[in-house]
């Protein structure tokens, strides 16, 4: 019977373990990628270094202040959210303490009166009953009855202390968040006074660079040395990701035509394929207008693989969605996802802005197959 049992189950118990270690591979494999990626990545940062550093000190100077703001409005987001818990906990702490003060008078006002007629009876009423009957039994329920008087009124004195303990907590609690809550806001400020500061830096290195541009043929050639370097890094971004894939049940890239989430809200004002730099260069993305500081979100699942600032497009994110497609959000304020992060449709990547130079706030978007543009507008919903 015991061999028969067995013979049943090993089919069962080889098929768990070929499971198991078939994840064990998937996930030792994944990593081993991810190590890959980063090593690959480490390729791209001397290329990127380069790609930065030419010509002018000014466009090395606008990378500095827009990262700098990028790392500060990050934290600032970071206290604003604390910030808003703590002021939740506070409210939380004020209602509880609300609660207890009511409780607590109610509580008090019965014990008063206890206290009271205790005062004013003495123990005269009780006395007289006890003399008063011969009874031995009667004496002993009267002794007995007296003394859960006696307990019940040591039981409220005893909750009234305790909730009067509760009480005195809950308002050092409340001391405590203010002064958390004070700390933060300090903290918040400051980190403002420091965004406003590099801000108007990097206003005055925005003036020298379009001072620097003496005539329109040089802003034509800056633009076409912007898109040159963006193609030579998506090259390098290929190459770093060649041997790189992504899970097998992913729902392809391909399939999602018409059917993508918008990256970011508002109109766009660049469209795919429309002239710029006076007509002499075709976009390759679009343009979105947006507010300042907007959430940024991914157009659908894959694997960030480049976040970093690059001349012309600022604070740039590739996601790699496997099968050569990729999505770029370009200009943004700040990135929240890293190299080699995964990310799902729908999750925050970013906030926009306008790094890189740009006028006002607004995202710039591609969708890349092997390198070439594809018109968004045919792979995002209508």
């Amino acid at each position: 019977m015991t061999r028969y049992l067995l013979i049943l189950l090993l089919p069962w118990f080889l098929l768990s373990y070929a499971s198991n270690a078939l994840a064990e591979l998937d996930q030792g494999a994944s990593l081993r990628q991810l190590e890959a990626l980063k090593q690959n990545i480490k390729a791209i940062d001397k290329w990127l270094d380069r790609a930065n550093n030419e010509k002018s000190g000014l466009a090395q100077q606008l990378r500095k202040y827009e990262k700098e703001i990028a790392r500060i409005s990050i934290e600032i987001r970071g206290l604003t959210a604390k910030n808003k818990k703590l002021l939740q906990e506070l409210d939380a702490l004020k209602q509880d303490k609300s609660a207890q003060t009511q409780a607590l008078n109610i509580q008090k006002v019965q014990l008063v009166k206890q206290l009271k007629a205790i005062y004013l009876e003495g123990q005269q009423p009780a006395l007289k009953l006890l003399l008063d009957s011969d009874d031995p039994q009667d004496l002993s329920r009267f002794i007995t009855y007296f003394s859960y008087i006696k307990d019940a009124r040591s039981e409220k004195i005893e909750a009234f202390k305790a909730a009067l303990n509760k009480l005195e907590s809950t308002e050092r609690d409340i001391v405590r968040q203010q002064t958390r809550l004070a700390t933060n806001r300090k903290a918040l400020q400051e980190r403002k006074v420091s965004i406003r500061d590099e801000s108007s830096k990097r206003k005055q290195v925005l003036k020298k660079l379009e001072s620097s541009i003496a005539s329109k043929s040089e802003e034509l050639q800056k633009l076409r040395d912007d898109q040159n370097r963006l193609e030579e890094l998506l090259k390098e971004v290929e190459q770093a990701i060649a041997n790189i894939a992504l899970p097998s049940d992913a729902t392809p890239f391909a399939q999602q035509r018409s059917k993508l989430p918008w990256p970011a809200r508002g109109k766009v004002r660049e469209r795919f394929g429309s002239r710029i730099a006076q007509g002499k260069l075709k976009s390759r993305g679009i343009r979105i207008a947006t507010k300042e500081d907007s959430p940024v979100k991914s157009v659908h699942y894959g694997r960030v693989v480049f976040s970093d600032w690059i001349r012309g497009f600022g604070l740039l994110l590739i996601i790699d969605h496997g099968e050569g497609y990729m999505s770029l959000y370009g200009n943004n304020k700040s990135l929240v996802k890293d190299t080699g992060d995964w990310v799902a449709a729908g999750d925050i990547i970013s906030y926009s802005g306008n790094s890189g130079g740009s006028a006002s706030s607004s995202l710039y978007f591609e969708i890349r197959r092997h390198g070439k543009p594809l018109n968004p507008n045919k792979w995002l919903r209508k």
